[in-house]
């Protein structure tokens, strides 16, 4: 009578045993999930910060030939501006996020400015 019991003590510690350790793996599988999710939606918002600034530059090119400023502010951030070509007709830029986050994004863009407005030579993230 006491084998009966002692094994089915052990099978109810076994059971507890193996429960508990699937419950932690599902745990930290779902933590693991939520980090790559709030990683994928930080880059793509970076992303979009990154473009907007690209564009920005782009439009104070259009206006004045000579701009050189290295830096953009928007009511996100603010954007790092690079220039490898710097006008007054061939411009190549990269522009990037200046604020600290987990995932950095960068844009080359390389345009031409001429009288009737800008004409866009290359967009790419690199």
């Amino acid at each position: 009578m006491k084998e009966k019991g002692f094994v089915a003590i052990s099978v109810v510690l076994i059971l507890i045993v193996v429960v508990l350790s699937i419950g932690a793996t599902v745990t930290y599988l779902s933590i693991g999930e939520g980090q790559s999710g709030l990683i994928l939606y930080q880059g793509e918002d970076n992303l979009s910060f990154v473009e907007g600034c690209a564009e920005d530059v782009m439009v104070k090119v259009r206006s004045n030939s000579a701009f050189n400023d290295t830096s953009i502010s928007r009511p996100e951030g603010t954007c790092s501006i690079t220039y490898n070509l710097g006008g007054p007709t061939d411009w190549d830029i990269t522009v990037s996020s200046s604020t600290t986050t987990n995932v950095q994004r960068k844009i080359q863009v390389i345009f031409v400015r001429n009288p009737t407005g800008i004409t866009l030579t290359s967009w790419r993230e690199i």
